[in-house]
């Protein structure tokens, strides 16, 4: 195979997009059923059809130091092994071809990167992924959904996050111990110039008062603070569009023993702080 471009000069080229019968579009930065923004009111629409969304104009076509940075501290040059017979998960060519995205960013130093979590990637297809959502400030591995820089989501600004002990109370299969009891509370407003629902709330959760629930709960607040708990989609119980909605972060609604939303359930602090960790909150 010929040898991948390198990125020269100080002319900006078009925006990439896929060439070629097996270029995939690039997946989401965030949960299913939206792109975060990093912060404020704006939402960004996610990508269609087959071309990549551009880099947003305020960054043109120039690597920012910032995304550069994050880039050199969390992934290596690519090392090609002759028993690898790696393949790029955005683009699905070996790793030994080029990236099916044009060479469009100056600044680029390696076509192909080894992250931190010892999966690989063409920095083209990570960049095009990168730039397909609002917040460049962070991506997550397409393997693994491991997620390098801090990622913000874009859970309504006016929402509100309690949280209380109540040692009187104690959840199926902790009864040792009190309950942590914390409730959200959102209004119906617009963010992006598209209005939203708020319905169903406040919503209360329900953690066990023992060191592995506390400690999910200061990752919970973290995640709020983020914008991660919860997002603008379609509620899979209405069906309605623009609703605020659970973010992928499942919480135990339920007191009642035996309830699905409730406990006992033995692996749920296992997982719950999984799926914190998976949006780069650990």
């Amino acid at each position: 195979a010929a040898p991948p471009p390198r990125f020269s000069g100080s002319q900006a080229a078009p925006p990439p997009r896929f060439s070629g019968s097996q270029a995939a579009q690039p997946p989401r930065i965030s949960g299913s059923q939206a792109i975060p923004a990093p912060s404020g009111s704006q939402a960004a629409p996610a990508p269609s059809g087959s071309q990549a969304a551009p880099a947003s104009s305020q960054q043109g076509n120039t690597l920012s130091k910032a995304l550069k940075s994050l880039l050199e501290a969390s992934s290596t040059p690519y090392q090609v092994s002759p028993k690898s017979g790696d393949t790029c998960p955005v683009c699905q060519n070996s790793m030994l071809d080029p990236s099916d995205y044009e060479p469009s960013l100056t600044g680029v130093d390696h076509e192909a990167i080894t992250l931190a979590c010892n999966h690989h990637i063409h920095t083209r297809c990570l960049l095009a992924m990168v730039f397909a959502a609002v917040d460049n400030s962070s991506f997550s591995c397409p393997h693994c959904q491991r997620s390098f820089g801090i990622r913000t989501g874009n859970q309504p600004s006016n929402g509100q996050m309690s949280v209380k002990l109540d040692r009187s109370i104690s959840l199926a299969g902790f009864e040792s111990v009190g309950t942590i009891i914390v409730t959200y509370s959102f209004n119906s407003g617009v963010q992006g110039g598209v209005s939203y629902t708020a319905q169903g709330f406040p919503r209360i959760a329900y953690f066990p008062d023992n060191p592995q629930g506390n400690k999910v709960v200061d990752l919970v607040k973290e995640a709020f603070k983020r914008r991660l708990i919860f997002t603008i989609g379609t509620s899979s119980t209405t069906g309605q569009s623009n609703c605020v909605v659970w973010n992928d972060i499942h919480h135990k609604t339920s007191r009642a023993r035996g309830d699905a939303h409730g406990y006992p359930d033995i692996t749920y602090l296992d997982r719950v702080t999984e799926e914190l960790r998976s949006k780069g909150v650990q």
